[in-house]
């Protein structure tokens, strides 16, 4: 009975110390492998959200290719009390490998952001949020690129 409460001992230390080491290895590699774009949000004149917690999304898709669903690149959560605001936005440095279906080296590929924002704080995203304005500009943006404008609005 010693050797096996022993052997499991070593067991449990054994697996603790090389499980350690990846761990950390794990996320050393995560933040090597981003790159941060900046996005400005603009627009929506005298709006001050009561609900400063907003979502954004980035979206990929082969842009040779119609009617397919886009993927999800990245997604982060922010807290904003004022517009104009500008954030970074962390984007794996492959960003194509997670689109579906599969993009080919030197392929085209579109990204765009979204965002999801209960702006009023009636803990429901409707009327009186605050949007992207798909009138002003679509919200296409160039991961390459210094800084990338989106338009806000009050939705009505």
């Amino acid at each position: 009975m010693k050797q096996f409460i022993t052997l499991m001992a070593l067991g449990a230390l054994f697996l603790t110390g090389c499980n350690a080491p990846k761990k950390e290895a794990v996320v050393a590699d995560k933040a090597s492998n981003e790159k941060n774009v900046k996005i400005e949000f603009t627009g929506a004149d005298n709006v001050i959200p009561k609900n400063a917690k907003l979502k954004v999304n980035l979206y990929g898709v082969p842009a040779n290719l119609a009617d397919v669903p886009a993927s999800l690149i990245t997604e982060k959560e922010y807290t904003q009390e004022k517009i104009p605001f500008t954030i970074e936005l962390p984007v794996p440095n492959n960003p194509e490998g997670l689109i579906k279906p599969e993009v080919k080296k030197g392929d085209a590929v579109k990204y765009y952001i979204t965002i999801n924002w209960d702006s009023n704080g009636n803990g429901v995203e409707d009327k009186g949020d605050i949007v992207i304005d798909y009138d002003k500009k679509f919200p296409t943006i160039d991961i390459n690129e210094e800084t990338q404008q989106i338009f806000l609005k009050a939705s009505k």
